[in-house]
């Protein structure tokens, strides 16, 4: 650049010199160039950045000199006598002429376009087709507005300042609506794939669909970036360079995290719990809710709500209630010593054949056994599976079949025995002589037809029983209901 006549002087860095030009021209006649030059960067300015090698600039200074007496001197124009981008007016006016041009017929071919393509949308089954049209339209529109306006933009043949910095613009916008394109579609697939997940109740994953999108939108967005700085002029690989050890640094000070990320991707991927289901993970009791990139939440019984990282939820034992397939009841009952082994056996039948004929209970395994001379007790076990996986519909279950449980103990003229010390210093009723007396006489009854089901059931007899109790038990709300219906 040029003032007043006098040439600055100029200044070597790594052996190349850049100069702000206006224009570049050819070296000078009669003069060698000891390098070549080319545009570093365009500018938003309007200006080329040329670099080259100083002996070039020094000649090309000298050649100046010796033909600015010829009256044809090489022309130097400094940053203050620029118009914007060298245009004027008439330009600018035809180039937003064209731009509003360009708009209106890519707006008209991109509309009759997916015009078509709507139509064809509509024939089918799914609604897929149709969300895809509506979300690609827009970025596809501004795609080709950019595309028609840099076409026609260089058929006016504008000054190398003007097209280079158009160019750049032109690139930058079509980076960004290939983005836009791509981060839209990346929405819909994560759509289509959790409405799938969903309706194959496939919850567990389905949890990384949200990660997977915000990765690959993420990826997406960082490519669109680097492409517009490498358009820019920017050194991409030195920035990638500082990227590399910058995200190494992270990765050490993120340790933690990072332990917890591959944690929560462990649990989606063995799938030991999913959200919703009802678990036990180490000392904390409850419903699932959440399973995220960093934590899992465990709601409790009491309503709390536990944040359990996921780096110590992946090592810890995790004991799923949500998947079982049915329920146990088990439960030891007591009675006393006063009772007679004959009251013992018709409770042992009597227990067994309810336990077969409940329509909530599986035959198998079903087991009631007199298993233990308890301290202060005579202990029978009962052990049987409830075909329900609902848990308040098992407490119900329990709950009716511990009613028929005293029922029938009643029946057998025996007591429950107290698990206490007491000494009495009175007297007390002791066992009801005509139920022991009956008791005994059904036992001997049994006893002498061959038919005293001990110590199993026969398959006949458990098949002609199965299923043949009321349940709900009558005079219960649940079966005054279920008679209604």
């Amino acid at each position: 650049m040029t003032k007043g006549g006098q040439w600055p002087r100029p200044t070597t860095i790594n052996r190349k010199d850049t100069r702000t030009m206006n224009t570049l021209f050819s070296i000078p006649d009669g003069k060698q160039a000891s390098g070549s030059a080319w545009p570093a960067r365009a500018l938003l300015t309007g200006l080329s950045v040329l670099s080259c090698a100083p002996a070039s600039v020094a000649q090309t200074v000298a050649g100046s000199t010796a033909e600015s007496a010829g009256g044809d001197p090489l022309q130097w124009t400094g940053i203050a006598g620029l118009r914007l981008l060298e245009l004027d007016p008439w330009q600018w006016l035809t180039l937003a002429t064209l731009l509003a041009l360009a708009w209106l017929v890519s707006a008209v071919a991109v509309r009759t376009a997916f015009r078509v393509l709507r139509s064809l949308a509509d024939r089918s089954t799914t609604a897929w087709n149709r969300s895809l049209l509506d979300r690609v339209i827009a970025p596809t529109r501004l795609a080709a507005t950019v595309a028609v306006f840099y076409g026609g933009a260089f058929t006016l043949q504008l000054p190398a300042h003007a097209a280079a910095v158009l160019s750049v613009v032109c690139k930058v916008l079509i980076f960004v609506s290939v983005a836009w394109l791509l981060s839209r579609l990346v929405d819909l697939a994560s759509g289509y794939v959790e409405s799938r997940l969903a309706a194959s109740k496939n919850t567990a994953t389905a949890t990384l669909v949200p990660l997977g999108r915000r990765a690959a939108k993420a990826f997406i967005g960082i490519l669109a970036v680097l492409s517009v700085l490498q358009n820019l002029g920017f050194n991409i690989g030195g920035l990638l360079a500082g990227l590399g050890i910058g995200g190494l640094a992270v990765a050490l000070a993120a340790q933690k995290t990072l332990e917890n990320l591959f944690g929560g991707f462990v649990l989606v991927a063995d799938r030991p719990v999913r959200i919703g289901e009802f678990c036990r993970a180490g000392d904390h009791l409850g419903t699932v809710e959440d399973i995220g990139i960093r934590s899992t939440r465990i709601r409790t019984l009491d309503r709390t709500l536990v944040t359990v990282p996921n780096a110590e939820l992946s090592t810890i034992r995790i004991e799923n209630y949500g998947v079982r397939d049915m329920l146990r009841l088990h439960t030891v009952l007591q009675v006393g010593y006063d009772t007679s082994p004959d009251q013992m056996r018709y409770l042992l039948v009597e227990l067994r054949r309810m336990l077969y004929a409940h329509p909530k209970t599986l035959p198998e395994p079903c087991r009631v056994r007199f298993v233990n001379f308890g301290a202060h007790s005579l202990d029978i076990e009962l052990f049987v599976f409830i075909a329900s996986t609902d848990w308040n519909e098992f407490t119900g279950i329990r709950e009716d079949i511990y009613l028929r449980i005293i029922d029938i103990v009643a029946e057998s003229g025996a007591c429950f025995a107290y698990p206490s010390q007491t000494l009495y210093l009175g007297r007390d009723p002791g066992r009801d002589v005509e139920r022991t007396a009956s008791t005994e006489a059904t036992v001997g009854q049994w006893r002498a037809a061959g038919s005293l089901p001990l110590p199993e059931f026969p398959d006949n007899m458990i098949a002609e029983i199965a299923g043949t109790l009321e349940y709900p038990a009558p005079g219960t709300l649940g079966a005054s209901r279920a008679g209604g219906s």
